[in-house]
This record gives structure tokens, C-alpha cells and sequence, in this order.
């Protein structure tokens, strides 16, 4: 029977974000669809028009999801009883908008869209553009840590690592950890905002990736 000594090594590879996603939710109701869909558009198109005036590009702005969906309200009648009844409408468009990690460039976007007529609750995520890097050296770390731990207990049992028989890719796990998602609700103040401000200067902790790999080795004497 051939003597094998089977090892799971953990790597992980960090690097900063060079990216800057900011997430939207932007609105539009009336008791009438073509309108409520109609205000949605025109505020998702002002926000276009003043991010593109302050050097946006248009083409890195998305929309990612469409919804519309009818609003009830809850009615207490003593004559017709306590129901649900038909209240408005509800159009939502989901917008994203990424450009390089700067700073600078995320305060003077939020205040653009503070100004905007847009009203949007949004989120900011800090993200890589290309993440392929990030996996593969995260996966070559987990495999030299699987060949040291392996090399350690073969030295501890008096025997050393022969040939390389496989590396289980069935049993390996990847997992992209990023920084933290900053939430902001627009609170109706067409000034611009202040908090902008304050995130020029902040330090964003790195993306990390973890990953898992098993290696087996034989065993010779």
C-alpha cells in the first residue's frame, strides 16, 4: 500500500481596493403606472445629465434592476370593514456607477448626487477591477503552506516527502473578503453634504482573498 501523507494549506493574499462602487435606489410614485414609471426616468436621467457635467462618464453609469409594484394601504371602516386598498405605484431603478479609487472623486460624486433631484438612498462598496490575480496568489500561498506544514510532520515522524501525487482542487474553497459597504440615506437637505467631505480622507481597509487547498505527498523513508 503506498504511503501518503495528505495536507490542507490555507493562503491568503490582501492588496488595496482600485475601485469605487456606489449602489442607488432612485424612485418614482403615483397612483398612476405611466407616470410613477415617468418621474422615476426623469430623476434617473438629471442624475445622468449632472454627474456627466462634473466628469462623470456616462457609460460607467448602469442601470442594473427595474421594478414596479403596487402599494396598498391599510383602511379602518367601521361600515366596509378593515381591508387593504390600492394606494399608488411604485417604480424603482437600480443605478450603479464605478470609477478608480479616488477619494476625492467619491466626495464630489456623492455631492453631485445630493444635488441631483435624483433622492436616492445609496451604498458605497470598495472593490478590485481585476480579481483573477488576487485567487491564483492566494491559491500558490495555500499550496506552499500545504508543502510546509507536510515537510514539518514528515521531519517530526522521521520520513521525508517523495513525489507530488495531487492537488485535490475538488476540496479547495476561495472566499473574496471585501471592506466594508458604507450606507447613506439622502435626507432631503439640498446642501451639499457634509459627511461628503469628511471622505476624502479616509483609509479604506484592504480586500483580502482566503483560500483552501489539499495537497498529497508520498511518504519515503
Amino acid at each position: 500500500m503506498d504511503r501518503l501523507i495528505t495536507i490542507t494549506g490555507n493562503g491568503r493574499f490582501s492588496t488595496r481596493p482600485d475601485k469605487i462602487c456606489i449602489s442607488m435606489s432612485i424612485k418614482g410614485e403615483n397612483k398612476n403606472y405611466n407616470e410613477a414609471m415617468e418621474i422615476a426616468d426623469k430623476k434617473v436621467l438629471d442624475l445622468k445629465a449632472k454627474l456627466a457635467e462634473n466628469g462623470f462618464d456616462e457609460k460607467k453609469i448602469y442601470t442594473n434592476d427595474l421594478n414596479v409594484r403596487a402599494v396598498n394601504k391599510y383602511v379602518e371602516s367601521k361600515l366596509s370593514g378593515n381591508r387593504y386598498v390600492f394606494d399608488k405605484y411604485c417604480a424603482t431603478h437600480s443605478i450603479k456607477i464605478d470609477f478608480e479609487y479616488d477619494t476625492k472623486k467619491l466626495a464630489k460624486c456623492i455631492d453631485t448626487i445630493v444635488d441631483s433631484v435624483a433622492d436616492p438612498n445609496f451604498s458605497i462598496s470598495f472593490e478590485v477591477e481585476n480579481e483573477k490575480p488576487l485567487k491564483e496568489k492566494a491559491m500558490e500561498n495555500a499550496v506552499q503552506d500545504a508543502k510546509s506544514k507536510a515537510e514539518v510532520l514528515a521531519k517530526s515522524a522521521g520520513v521525508k516527502l517523495g513525489s507530488l501525487v495531487r492537488i485535490d482542487r475538488s476540496f479547495s474553497q476561495i472566499n473574496i473578503y471585501r471592506p466594508r459597504t458604507l450606507n447613506m440615506e439622502y435626507d432631503g437637505v439640498r446642501a451639499k453634504s457634509s459627511a461628503s467631505a469628511s471622505l476624502e480622507g479616509m483609509n479604506v481597509e484592504d480586500l483580502f482573498v482566503d483560500a483552501n487547498v489539499t495537497v498529497q505527498w508520498e511518504i519515503k523513508d
